[in-house]
């Protein structure tokens, strides 16, 4: 029968009794390919996946039993035969098993690269690296006649345009060992591309060659240089090869005093990360065999100049060198980092625009069709705008629920040309002004008795809340914020809570071929930048105030007895856990009283700014008319007649008695 690989690898899954199959891959294009599928003799188990051997043009696939399954693969093990480890450093675990029991473990270990299984005392070893792992395969491994190595396929691999790099061969090419044709390619580019974003097939993409005379991309799960081919075996002036380098994914993460820069390899990366400021290394980190790896680097002490704006910007380069050699190689990269903290959150503003006409003997005319016209008062329309609002469980705004009752907290974004996550997510108690941490700073949920599900689209965050965490009535704000992010923008830590949301986009069967070729960006075949610019934006967002409410008390009300101090001691400790800032006040201070009114209550804020209006029109008309006193005062005394002062002299008596 005349096949493609993949279509041979579903049929093998489909058949009940087949074992095992033979492909042998057309050599010229009028060439068909051969495939021969075999019976087996005993029952598979739920789980059956297959075990592929490449060698030269003839694929062979074997049925074997695991107990978990593998998503998205055709194929959960590639078994390179007579391979072993140099160094026994990258074992993780030994067992003595057979070969399914080996593989089975492998699979369940998400550290585990590779299985090698010696066949004559029935060895089982876990490997860290794996021959597609590794940058030079034959620093890490040996001949060995009685060891096989099974690579491991479930690992889920990220690839991205801007995070992998090739190796380009122009003039030659093979295509006979290809594993996906796609027809009516444009050019080398978009088959290129069509390797990278294949997010929807089932196997990583390793290789492929394009055939600009018949504008065919043929595209390979497996390297070239594993199958012992060289491109160069084929030259043709109409075929161009490509090698997958390999795939390091770059995400920025910024926090108030630093910048966290976190990568992802499918390869195992040694080398360092480092800031420089005038040739001269400031902050340095380096890494021996890591496949996800960070650095934190602090924005004064690592060089990372503060640009003065309206809102808090920080800018550096980054370098990443690759520690085989000391010189310049074409992995090393150059990251231009930037994190602008924004203080304010950009929300959605409308105004409503309406003209009328008042004529004579007070008629109003309307001078505008009934049609309301809404004008977004924003500055720049790529701003991104959020809407923070805490819903009941009937989906309605809610302002007043009790201890106990389950809601949403929902997060709308608009304009927004990046995902985003949701991080340091709080509950501050206005009354007594503890915080509830509920979700950290790296977007991990802390309070699961608090958080029971997150939905997520393009454009809003649900997560479904229970309003506890308090004992008693109070009032609450909550408190989060949001950054943008490129790739992992979905901590794996809430990976178990996530559900689907009606607006997600469920990716089709494993062996689908969906690529979206409008949204691939084009790059020069010259070679792969070794600048790249991660930009990372920060906004925090706020909700409304929030009244707790007592829970509502049972029917036998009477039976209801206080608790004693112990067990008061004991419901303090279960409302807060590990992680929780807890701030205690006994009495609350005139300056807390003041500060919570004008921050947190708007009718408390609107009326003490009325009071001081009143007051000030007081104190200014007891001040006029003390004025207009003052000046009457002063105009009377000027105004009035002046008096005779006559003095009469009176003789004393001895000079009445001389006379």
């Amino acid at each position: 029968m005349s096949e493609t690989d993949t279509h041979t690898q579903r049929k093998v899954s489909l058949i009940q009794n087949c074992s095992h199959f033979t492909f042998s891959h057309a050599a010229e294009k009028n060439v068909i390919s051969n495939c021969h599928l075999f019976r087996s003799t005993t029952s598979s188990s739920n789980f059956p996946h297959s075990i592929e051997t490449t060698s030269g043009s003839l694929t062979v696939g074997t049925k074997t039993c695991l107990e978990s399954k593998c998503p998205k693969r055709s194929f959960a093990f590639e078994k390179f035969s007579d391979k072993s480890l140099l160094n026994s450093s990258f074992i993780i675990k030994t067992f003595s098993v057979p070969v399914e029991e080996c593989l089975s473990k492998c699979q369940k270990d998400s550290s585990c690269r590779a299985a090698l299984h010696n066949h004559d005392i029935s060895l089982c070893q876990l490997s860290r690296v794996s021959l597609n792992s590794v940058y030079n395969p034959r620093l890490y491994f040996k001949s060995s006649y009685s060891t096989d190595l099974y690579e491991n396929n479930c690992i889920d691999y990220t690839m991205t345009s801007s995070g992998c790099t090739f190796m380009r061969v122009k003039g030659g090419g093979l295509k006979s060992v290809s594993d996906q044709l796609i027809q009516n390619v444009r050019s080398t580019e978009e088959c290129e591309q069509m390797c990278v974003v294949r997010s929807r097939i089932a196997d990583p993409c390793r290789s492929y060659t394009y055939d600009n005379s018949t504008m065919e991309c043929h595209l390979m799960w497996s390297s070239v240089r594993m199958l012992g081919r060289s491109p160069l075996e084929v030259l043709k002036p109409n075929l161009f090869h490509g090698d997958l380098d390999d795939c390091v994914n770059f995400s920025l993460k910024c926090r108030e005093n630093n910048l966290e820069i976190k990568a992802s390899s499918m390869r195992m990366f040694i080398g360092k990360m480092m800031t420089k400021k005038s040739k001269k290394i400031m902050c340095e980190e380096a890494y021996q065999g890591e496949y996800d790896f960070s650095s934190k680097f602090d924005f004064k002490k690592c060089g990372l100049d503060e640009k003065k704006t309206k809102d808090s910007t920080y800018r550096g380069m980054v370098h990443v060198k690759e520690g085989s050699t000391s010189l310049v190689t074409i992995r090393d990269k150059m990251l231009q980092v930037n994190c602008h903290l924004h203080k304010s959150m950009p929300s959605e503003e409308q105004s409503l625009s309406v003209q009328m006409n008042v004529r004579e003997n007070n008629k109003t005319n309307r001078m505008m069709s009934d049609t309301v016209i809404l004008t977004s008062t924003s500055s720049s329309p790529n701003t991104p705008k959020f809407s923070f609002k805490v819903l009941g469980l009937d989906s309605n705004e809610a302002d007043t629920v009790h201890i106990g009752d389950f809601g949403w907290i929902v997060l709308n974004v608009r304009n927004s040309a990046e995902d985003f996550t949701v991080t340091n997510l709080v509950a501050r108690d206005v009354i007594s002004g503890r915080v509830l941490k509920i979700i950290d700073e790296d977007g991990c949920v802390l309070r699961r008795d608090i958080v029971k599900e997150i939905r997520k689209t393009e454009n809003y965050v649900k997560l479904k809340i229970s309003f506890s965490g308090f004992r008693r009535q109070t009032e609450v704000v909550y408190h989060a914020m949001v950054e943008t992010c490129t790739v992992g923008c979905m901590p794996k830590c809430n990976l178990d809570m996530m559900l689907p949301e009606e607006e997600t986009n469920v990716h089709s069967g494993p062996l689908s071929l969906d690529l979206p070729r409008h949204r691939m960006v084009r790059r020069s075949l010259a070679g792969e930048p070794r600048e790249l610019e991660l930009t990372s934006d920060v906004y925090k967002v706020t909700g409304h105030k929030l009244t707790l409410l007592n829970p509502p008390l049972p029917q036998k009300a009477f039976d209801f007895k206080p608790p004693s101090k112990l067990q008061e001691e004991e419901l303090l400790q279960e409302e807060f856990q590990d992680g929780d800032v807890i701030v205690v006040k006994h009495s609350t201070s005139l300056m807390s009283s003041v500060k919570t009114c004008l921050v947190d209550d708007v009718t408390c804020m609107l009326t003490v700014i009325l009071g001081a209006i009143q007051m000030f029109l007081m104190f200014s008309c007891v001040l006029i008319m003390y004025c207009y006193y003052q000046q009457w005062r002063f105009y009377r005394e000027l105004n009035r007649p002046p008096e005779h002062n006559v003095q009469y002299y009176q003789k004393p008596p001895e000079v009445i008695g001389q006379t």
